[in-house]
C-alpha cells in the first residue's frame, strides 16, 4: 500500500496595509513607543513631562532654614527664592518608507509560533518597527542634540567639545576636567576611570554638597565607561568586583560607587560623566495632546511600487530642573 502523502493546507498572507491616520490619543501607542523606549527614559532616569505644547516653565522654590521658634508670626519670605528653568519642544517627524517584500520575512519570523498562528497586523508591525528606530536616535538625541533634536543635556551640536557643552542642558553645572585626572594616573582608560568618577564625585562635595543627600543621586555615563569602571573594580578587588565600598553584586548592571547607584545611558558621549539626580534632568514632550499623530500611507496602491510610507509627528525637548545641581566630568573644559 503506497504511503499517503498530506500537504498542509496552504495559506493566504494578506499584507495589505490600509491608508490609517491616528491622531491625538489614537496616536498614543504608536508615538508613546518611539519617545519611551529609549534607555535613559525607559529605565527612569530623566523625570518626564508630557502633555506640553510648545514650552514649559520648571519652578523651583529654595527655603532656608523654615523652621523657627514658636510665634504668632510668618517667615518675612526672605529665606525663600525662587528659579526657574524654560523647557521648549522641538517639532519632530518620521517619514520613511518601508518595502513590503523585504520586512515581510522578518514579520512573519517574530511573530509566528509553534502552532502556526499568525503574528500581529503588519501595519501595527510597521509602526512598531519604525518607532523602535526612532527611539534608538532618540536616545542619542536627547543627550548629544545637533539637528533635528536641538539642544540636549550634553551639548547642542552633536560634537564633544567646549562650544556644545556650554550651550547645552548642563551648562550650568559644575565643571570637573578629566585631563588632569589623565594626567596623574594609569594611562589606560581601565586605570584612570577611578580618577574621573572621583574627581566628581569630590567637586560635587565640595561646590554643591547638598545634592549628596538627593533622592536618586548618581553618576551617569555610558555603556562603554561603565565598562571601564568594571575593569577597574575587577583588577582592584582581585577580579571579585569589591573595593572598599565600591563595587557591584551578583548583578553586574547594579554597580555602585560608595553606594552612589550607576545610570548607564546609552546615547553619551565617551569620557562624560555626569553627577545628578533622575527629577533634575527633565524630559518634556506632547504626547496625550491633539498634536501627535501616526499615519500609515500604502504608496504601493497608486505609484506602481511595493512600498508603504509611515509617517509620525510629535515634539521633545530637555532641561535640567535646577541649573546648578550636577557636576559635568569631561575633557571637554578647559
Amino acid at each position: 500500500m503506497a504511503n499517503k502523502i498530506t500537504l498542509s493546507k496552504h495559506r493566504e498572507f494578506d499584507i495589505t496595509v490600509t491608508g490609517d491616520t491616528y491622531a491625538g490619543v489614537h496616536a498614543l501607542p504608536y508615538v508613546t513607543a518611539a519617545l519611551r523606549s529609549p534607555d535613559t527614559v525607559a529605565k527612569g532616569y530623566v523625570r518626564i513631562l508630557d502633555g506640553l505644547t510648545k514650552s514649559a516653565v520648571i519652578n523651583n522654590i529654595a527655603s532656608s532654614n523654615p523652621i523657627v521658634a514658636k510665634h504668632c508670626d510668618f517667615q518675612d519670605g526672605a529665606n525663600t527664592s525662587t528659579t526657574e528653568q524654560v523647557l521648549t519642544l522641538t517639532d519632530l517627524k518620521v517619514n520613511e518608507e518601508i518595502c513590503r517584500g523585504t520586512i515581510f520575512p522578518t514579520w512573519m519570523g517574530q511573530g509566528m509560533d509553534r502552532n502556526g498562528d499568525l503574528p500581529q497586523s503588519f501595519s501595527d508591525f510597521l509602526l512598531q518597527v519604525i518607532a523602535g528606530k526612532a527611539a534608538a536616535q532618540l536616545e542619542i538625541g536627547i543627550w548629544q542634540g545637533a539637528a533635528p533634536f536641538g539642544t540636549g543635556f550634553l551639548s547642542d551640536d552633536g560634537t564633544q567639545d567646549e562650544t556644545g557643552a556650554d550651550a547645552s542642558a548642563c551648562k550650568d553645572f559644575s565643571e570637573y576636567d578629566f585631563d588632569a585626572a589623565l594626567q596623574s594616573s594609569d594611562s589606560t582608560a581601565a586605570g584612570y576611570i577611578l580618577d574621573m568618577i572621583k574627581g566628581v564625585y569630590d567637586t560635587a562635595a565640595s561646590d554643591i554638597s547638598g545634592i549628596l543627600t538627593k533622592p536618586g543621586v548618581g553618576f551617569y555615563m555610558n555603556n562603554k565607561t561603565y565598562g571601564f569602571y568594571i575593569q577597574a573594580l575587577a583588577a582592584a578587588g582581585s577580579n571579585q568586583g569589591q573595593i572598599s565600598g565600591l563595587g557591584f553584586d551578583s548583578n553586574a548592571d547594579s554597580a555602585t560607587y560608595f553606594g552612589y547607584p550607576i545610570y548607564r545611558c546609552p546615547g553619551m558621549f565617551n569620557d562624560t560623566i555626569l553627577f545628578t539626580y533622575p527629577e533634575n534632568l527633565v524630559f518634556g514632550t506632547n504626547l496625550a495632546t491633539d498634536w501627535t499623530e501616526a499615519r500609515l500611507i500604502p504608496t504601493y496602491e497608486y505609484d506602481g511600487s511595493d512600498n508603504v510610507r509611515v509617517v509620525m509627528q510629535f515634539a521633545i525637548g530637555v532641561q535640567t530642573g535646577v541649573a546648578t545641581d550636577g557636576v559635568y566630568g569631561s575633557t571637554v573644559w578647559t
